[in-house]
């Protein structure tokens, strides 16, 4: 970390980069102050363009590296731009960042980070790292962006993990993949440089193969530390880092806020709208589920007290009056609804009083005693429906014979 008093801004700034250093291959070589180097007898390194080029060479065991002569400590980020004319058996390509022995300043084996381009397979590598000479730890083949096309790979050394990433070059979008890993990762206190590093097998590869390296750039930087004691992947509340969220965007790119679980789910559903259409009534969910708001087919939000428009029904008898001494249904029986009544209108014009009864099936479960010769219906409406059991006739009565009653009935079908 630097600090240093500026005269301008009368201020005492802090900054976190420790080190800026770049290499875009601007130079007709290799630069030597930037650079030492070693090619096999098969292989190659040139400058051309603002591009190196490193060849690999066909010879079995061919090695040939470039090592950075600046130096780094953890933390630090190491940024290459890299392209490879091909991917065959027997030829290995390293993106290492290697520790270094303080008074030689050569590699001196101990820790490592790194990247390892092996096998046929463009869009897969391998991941390694090392501490205190041990064996390196190599992942298996992890996909990574095509190394046909040009590809941005990143080293991240911290204190307590390391991490590798890869990206396509100059795309809006982020990362296409990140791995990490805590074990075995390198000394935070050794010195390290960064080597480009070509190493043919002990079998002879079929051929030649070239790495394309359009920049490497390393960010060395002193981490600033904050006090935040949570926000370490913890799911706990008490341990969440507290976050705005200001927008976000789905994959037709408008904004959304999203929920969870949609209906028939034990938790609310999604809160992105406010009600589903229908001409029919949905499917029935179990007690305790998440349902929908209802609307008509326009989208008006059905507000009525008790159903759909498409649920509804009414029934008019005939002006002569039902039948007396047996059941006239109302509605008939329907599998797996009810019928529920609303509202009734009922006028006797026969001789004789009579009791008028409504039925569930045969039970009854309402009923009322109309005077004769009634000059006006009488109305009848139920905040709440008379309702009859599932897949049962909703029936009326009238029990006295010489009355004349004339019955509509409103209500609605549902479960």
């Amino acid at each position: 970390m630097s600090y240093g008093y500026d005269p301008v801004e009368d201020l005492l700034k802090v900054t976190s980069i420790q080190k800026k250093w770049r290499d875009g291959f601007a130079t007709a070589a290799l630069d030597s102050r930037k650079w030492t180097s070693q090619v096999a007898p098969g292989g190659a390194i040139t400058v051309n363009s603002g591009a190196l080029t490193l060849a690999s060479g066909a010879n079995a065991n061919d090695e040939t590296w470039m090592l950075s002569t600046e130096t780094f400590s953890v933390p630090f980020r190491v940024s290459v731009g890299l392209t490879l004319s091909q991917r065959i058996a027997n030829q290995s390509f390293y993106i290492e960042a290697v520790s270094i022995d303080r008074d030689s300043g050569q590699p001196d084996g101990l820790h490592m980070l790194g990247l390892l381009f092996d096998g046929v397979t463009a869009t897969q590598a391998k991941y390694e790292v090392q501490t205190g000479g041990m064996v390196r730890l190599t992942s298996g083949a992890s996909t990574v962006p095509t190394t046909a096309a040009s590809g941005v790979y990143e080293l991240e050394a911290f204190v307590d993990e390391a991490w590798f990433h890869g990206a396509t070059m100059d795309a809006t979008t982020a990362r296409a993949n990140s791995y990490r890993r805590h074990q075995q990762i390198p000394d935070p206190n050794a010195l390290y440089r960064v080597r480009l590093r070509w190493l043919n097998g002990a079998t002879a590869p079929a051929s030649s193969t070239n790495a394309v390296v359009a920049f490497l750039t390393v960010q060395d930087y002193a981490e600033l530390t904050a006090e935040i004691t949570a926000g370490r992947g913890q799911s706990v509340a008490g341990q969440g880092v507290a976050v705005q969220v200001v927008g976000g965007a789905n994959s037709t790119s408008s904004l959304f806020v999203q929920g969870s679980v949609a209906r028939g789910a034990v938790s609310p559903g999604n809160p992105l709208y406010v009600a589903t259409s229908a001409s029919a009534n949905p499917a029935v969910v179990l007690t305790g589920r998440s349902v929908d708001l209802m609307a008509t087919l326009i989208g008006a939000l059905v507000t009525k007290p008790y159903s759909i428009p498409e649920a509804d029904w009414s029934f008019a008898s005939a002006l002569a009056g039902i039948p007396t001494g047996a059941d006239t249904p109302i509605r008939t029986a329907v599998a797996a609804n009810r019928q529920y009544l609303t509202g009734l209108q009922l006028q006797n014009l026969g001789t004789a009083a009579s009791e008028v009864q409504i039925k569930d099936g045969a039970t009854v479960i309402w009923r009322v005693s109309l005077p004769a010769t009634m000059a006006t219906p009488v109305t009848f409406d139920f905040p709440t429906p008379l309702r009859a059991t599932t897949n049962t006739a909703l029936n009326v009565q009238a029990v006295t014979a010489s009355s004349a009653v004339v019955v509509n009935a409103q209500g609605y079908q549902a479960p």
